[in-house]
């Protein structure tokens, strides 16, 4: 290649010169240099299936982590539910033995209850023939029999038979009354024909007053009759201010006159009937067998 040399300007230095075109359009290799690789460029096939290789096992691995993950976190899960679903089923089990035993007891209790009725039925029948005695004013000198033989001559009039025998007479079991106080007595009759006669008799007279002192008649029942008679109060009050025929059946049961038959009430379910075959006001009456309100 020719080099040209440019004239010097004017006024320059002779020695003075600028570079020259070989100086400008050299080769990387003239200036001692190399060019720094281009890093865009495509890199050559082996170091793209190096790469490639590379990123498949990654993700390989990847995909095995993920599937050990969700194949441990299944197990656990699974198990999970198998003892949730163990102990709903213990619970289950237990409920049902829970509520089996409980059927069984109510099924005893009922058995109870009846065998308790029977026991008290029998108890009353025992006490048919008795008569308890309120308000009997205390004898000076005279024996207890003796007594209740005036009394009973003095009720019944004619129809007193000339001979009144009874089985028994005393004082009702509690504390002693001072001297003076009306006594409550209980007195078996001999016949319970007389017996019945006393009760009709005293039932029909609005009060019975012997020797000073008033006197009531009762019938001699168990403390279970006794205590369902008394939940059965607000029911004879209603019945009373109505002016509705009822009375006491034996040896608990409560009957009342509907027209021209009568109307039993020997269990509590018997209530709302009566009460609403006469239209009663709403009572608050307890259930004298299981001791809670009964429904309205």
């Amino acid at each position: 290649m020719v080099r040209s040399k440019k004239p010097h300007a004017q006024g320059g230095s002779p020695h003075h010169h600028t570079g020259t075109l070989d100086d400008y359009m050299s080769t990387p290799s003239t200036q001692g240099t190399s060019r720094p690789p281009d890093n865009m460029g495509p890199e050559s096939p082996s170091q793209e299936s190096a790469g490639g290789s590379l990123l498949d096992s990654a993700q390989d691995d990847t995909l095995l982590t993920l599937e050990a993950f969700y194949k441990s976190s299944g197990q656990r899960l699974e198990r999970t539910v198998e003892v949730r679903v163990e102990a709903l089923e213990t619970e289950a089990q237990a409920r049902r033995m829970q509520r089996q035993a409980a059927e069984l007891a109510t099924t005893r209790q009922g058995s109870l209850i009846l065998s308790l009725r029977q026991q008290e039925e029998l108890e009353n029948r025992s006490r048919r023939q008795n008569i308890r005695i309120r308000g009997l004013p205390e004898p000076d000198t005279a024996p207890l029999a003796e007594t209740l033989k005036a009394l009973f001559q003095q009720i019944l009039g004619r129809e007193c038979p000339e001979e009144i025998q009874l089985d028994r007479a005393h004082l009702t079991l509690g504390l002693q009354r001072p001297y003076g106080r009306p006594w409550n007595v209980l007195c078996c009759l001999h016949a319970y024909s007389l017996k019945e006669k006393l009760m009709a008799a005293s039932s029909r007279s609005e009060s019975i007053v012997f020797r000073g002192a008033e006197v009531v008649f009762y019938q001699d029942l168990s403390g279970l009759t006794l205590d369902a008679r008394r939940t059965r109060r607000p029911l004879t009050a209603t019945l009373r201010d109505k002016s509705i025929p009822h009375r006491w059946g034996f040896p608990f049961s409560l009957q009342v006159k509907q027209g021209n038959s009568w109307l039993h009430v020997r269990w509590p379910d018997d209530v709302p009937r009566v009460v609403r075959a006469f239209h009663l006001p709403s009572l608050h009456i307890r259930n004298w067998l299981l001791d809670t309100p009964l429904a309205p």
